[in-house]
């Protein structure tokens, strides 16, 4: 994932946001017992978000610990004890970390490229591992196969549109945040994964714009706007489109019911204030932008 879901930590009060950073560090040691410790490396925020919206939809007991690591050997900090939903978190980063090195390896030039095959064997170790551990986790692997498979037919063919690959992606995390639960939970689970999915899509897309016109790469923006990056106007009339995909995930998250009321709290500003500031702060990185369409020559 892109590392865009994360806590607004200004907005937060102290105790949650000792709570977001011990999952956090739960999360990393997790993934260190369940996928290998090199797999470690690959963790971002955008599971942490996943790990504690399960967590409040099976409304699972948590405890911490003070503990050190490689990281921080001088002073303990808090970590949340390894649990089932920690477990399966890691398993599920493992699955999809592998799937995108690989489609990057397939799609990518240059450093970008050279990175997937340095990166593939270990990525590829912590897919076995996942898998061997949980058997059942293969219906996972094929769901999340299955829906990149989609999307890289989509980016590769000649339709020009940013809501049919959003919503490929959007269906994708909606299967990783909701695989193995059941009923109410399961759709809510799905709902919230496909919202935000949907956002991460076209928020990266927005983000990384500048720079894939310069490499010529795919991006449904710049080929919705035939190759030029779009005036501040136009940009405004997608931000107002991208915000719409957030309501998704918010109607869908009013229908979780928790009795932890911390992670209620650390959910609600990741939706409500972090995902809404980290869009703003996209945006401004084109607020000044001249749209400088390509005129046709008069030769």
């Amino acid at each position: 994932m892109f590392g865009y879901v994360k806590l607004n930590s200004p907005e937060a009060k102290v105790k949650e946001y000792e709570f977001y950073r011990g999952t956090y560090c739960g999360l990393c040691r997790a993934m260190g017992k369940c996928t290998g410790q090199c797999s470690r490396m690959t963790l971002s925020y955008d599971f942490v978000f996943l790990a504690l919206t399960r967590l409040a939809l099976l409304d699972e007991k948590v405890t911490f610990k003070q503990k050190r690591c490689l990281a921080h050997p001088f002073t303990k900090r808090n970590s949340m004890l390894r649990n089932e939903t920690l477990d399966y978190c890691s398993r599920a980063a493992a699955i999809l970390n592998y799937h995108k090195v690989a489609d990057d390896l397939k799609d990518e030039s240059g450093f970008k490229r050279f990175r997937s095959r340095v990166t593939l064997p270990f990525v590829s170790h912590a897919r076995k591992k996942a898998l061997k551990k949980e058997p059942e986790l293969k219906l996972l692997d094929d769901a999340v196969s299955r829906e990149l498979k989609v999307l890289d037919d989509i980016e590769t063919s000649d339709k020009i549109s940013v809501d049919t690959p959003a919503d490929s992606f959007g269906r994708l995390l909606g299967e990783i945040m909701s695989f193995g639960l059941e009923g109410s939970s399961a759709r809510i689970a799905y709902e919230i994964g496909r919202g935000v999915g949907g956002w991460i899509y076209i928020a990266d897309a927005i983000d990384d714009m500048r720079e894939d016109s310069e490499k010529k790469r795919y991006n449904p923006i710049l080929r919705l706007y035939n190759g030029n990056i779009p005036s501040a106007e136009q940009l405004a009339l997608m931000y107002d489109a991208v915000k719409l995909r957030l309501t998704v995930a918010e109607s869908a998250f009013d229908l979780v019911s928790t009795e932890n009321e911390m992670i209620e709290n650390i959910l609600k500003n990741i939706l409500f204030i972090g995902i809404p500031d980290k869009t703003e702060e996209i945006m401004k990185k084109y607020e000044n932008n001249e749209n400088q369409r390509k005129e046709p020559s008069d030769d």
